[in-house]
C-alpha cells in the first residue's frame, strides 16, 4: 500500500531536486534574486525552523501570511519587520534593499531610499517578490545559509510557471484546453500563496528567536529575552534552537 506513496515522492524529488543549482542563468528579477539564494549558500547558520516545517511550529502566522500574500499586506510587514528587528527600521528601506541592479531608467539601488510609502509601494505593486527580498534580507543580515527545502520549492515553482505559460499560449490556439490551463493557473497561484505563508511564518519564527536587536549611533545592541536563540523549555526543545543560527 505504501508502494504508490513513495512512486510519488520518488517522482517529486527527481524533479524538484533538494540540491542547489550550479549556477542561476537569466537577468530577469527571478533570477537575481535567486541568485542572492545560491551565493548565500556557504553561510554558517541556517533556520531553526525549515519551510517545510514553518507551519506546522506557526500554523495561525503561516495562514494569515498566506491570505494577505496576494495584495501586499505579508510583503509589506515582512519588509519592516526585518528592518525594524536588524537595522534602523525604514530610515534603512531602500526599493528592493540593493539586491536588485539598476535596469534602463529605473535605478532601483537609488529609489525610495528611507521612505514608508515607497516600502508600501514595493510590497503592494510587487507582492511575493517583495516576500522573498524580506527572507533574503533576513538571511543576509543573520548569514544564514538556504534551507535544501529552498531549492526544492523554487525548482516548483519554476516548473509550475513554465506549465502554465505553455498551457495558456496552446489555449489560444485549442479552446478545449482553456478549462485545464485556468486549473494548472490556480494550482501555481495556491502553490505560490502557499511558500508566501512559509515564508512570513519563518520570519515570524526567526526574529521572536533572536534576541531583541537596537541600532544606534552607529553601534548595535542586543539583549537576551525569552525567545532567545538556544533556549529551551522544561517541555521540549524550542522551535528556536538551531544549527548555529
Amino acid at each position: 500500500p505504501g508502494a504508490p506513496h513513495r512512486r510519488v515522492l520518488a517522482m517529486c524529488n527527481f524533479f524538484c531536486p533538494t540540491e542547489p543549482p550550479t549556477e542561476v542563468k537569466g537577468n530577469g528579477t527571478r533570477s537575481v534574486a535567486q541568485g542572492q539564494l545560491l551565493s548565500f549558500q556557504n553561510n554558517p547558520h541556517q533556520f531553526a525552523v525549515g519551510l517545510h516545517d514553518s507551519c506546522s511550529v506557526e500554523p495561525v502566522c503561516c495562514f494569515a501570511s498566506a491570505l494577505g500574500a496576494p495584495c501586499g499586506f505579508t510583503a509589506c510587514w515582512a519588509r519592516q519587520a526585518v528592518l525594524d528587528k536588524y537595522h534602523r527600521g525604514v530610515d534603512d528601506f531602500v526599493c528592493f534593499q540593493n539586491y536588485i541592479p539598476a535596469c534602463c531608467c529605473l535605478d532601483f539601488p537609488n529609489m525610495c531610499r528611507g521612505s514608508k510609502a515607497g516600502l508600501y509601494l514595493e510590497g503592494c505593486c510587487c507582492p511575493i517578490f517583495a516576500l522573498s527580498i524580506a527572507r533574503i534580507h533576513l538571511m543576509d543580515s543573520k548569514q544564514m545559509r538556504p534551507d535544501p527545502m529552498d531549492w526544492q520549492l523554487i525548482h516548483c515553482s519554476n516548473a509550475l510557471q513554465i506549465l502554465s505559460c505553455v498551457v495558456d499560449l496552446a489555449a489560444v490556439f485549442v479552446e478545449d484546453l482553456r478549462d485545464l490551463a485556468h486549473i494548472i493557473d490556480l494550482t501555481a497561484d495556491i502553490f505560490t500563496c502557499s511558500v508566501a505563508g512559509c515564508m512570513g511564518a519563518q520570519v515570524r519564527l526567526r526574529r521572536e528567536c533572536d534576541p531583541r536587536w537596537r541600532v544606534a549611533s552607529g553601534f548595535t545592541l542586543w539583549w537576551g529575552g525569552p525567545h532567545s536563540l538556544g533556549s529551551r523549555s522544561s517541555a521540549g526543545a524550542s522551535p528556536c534552537w538551531g544549527a548555529g543560527g
